[in-house]
């Protein structure tokens, strides 16, 4: 695994490729990534970097039942792994990219070593540049949770602050400025449009 920190400045809107490119190799070598959305700063990582999930949950001090987000970058990856009713289609076609996290059905695919026997999973899809790019850089999904210290009550907005507390760790923080601090609005689509958090994306869906 790897044993460094990057921090990796960009431009929110119009990053270059080599520092998305860089925060790619970070991930593929096992760490994990501090990223911009367009509601709150995220760590992602891909789901078989299976120590890095560990270093995030100590981080974030979070128990072996946290529900990881699956951050696709298109309808047509995330229908691998989530089943899509013509309804449900329609929402997110008209939703994503944007703030929301839809739950929906899991299908066969969901890596069982990460998400065990759950039957359906959160799916995200922001609405970044930089998140988009790295996305399609690595070619497959990847996993998320907010970027907020177990000792902080709020969201890490500030970059130099995740840096200070992340820098001993195998992470990369793509810093794209001072975040947000409103999370996504979740909706379970599993049962009849049930808004699990009201947050930056409005609801209900027309």
């Amino acid at each position: 695994m790897l044993k460094v920190f990057e921090h990796v400045r960009v431009q929110p809107e119009r990053p270059q490729i080599r520092q998305i490119r860089r925060a790619a190799d970070v991930l593929r070598q096992g760490g994990f990534a501090i990223v911009p959305t367009e509601t709150t700063y995220a760590i992602m990582m891909l789901p078989q970097a299976l120590q890095a999930q560990v270093v995030v949950r100590q981080l974030r001090q979070l128990d072996d039942k946290h529900l990881w987000s699956l951050v696709v970058s298109d309808l047509s990856q995330a229908s691998h792994y989530v089943s899509m009713d013509n309804q449900a289609h329609r929402i997110l076609k008209h939703c994503l990219p944007g703030p929301y996290t839809f739950v929906l059905p899991a299908t066969g695919s969901l890596p069982k070593r990460v998400f065990g026997k759950r039957k359906d999973v959160g799916i995200r899809m922001p609405s970044h540049a930089v998140c988009s790019m790295l996305l399609d850089e690595l070619g497959e999904p990847l996993l998320a949770t907010s970027m907020q210290f177990a000792d902080e009550e709020y969201i890490a907005t500030d970059p130099d602050q995740m840096r200070e507390r992340c820098q001993h760790l195998a992470a990369v923080l793509i810093d794209a400025g001072w975040g947000g601090m409103t999370p996504t609005t979740v909706v379970d689509l599993c049962d009849d449009e049930n808004v699990l958090r009201l947050g930056l994306g409005n609801w209900p869906f027309k």
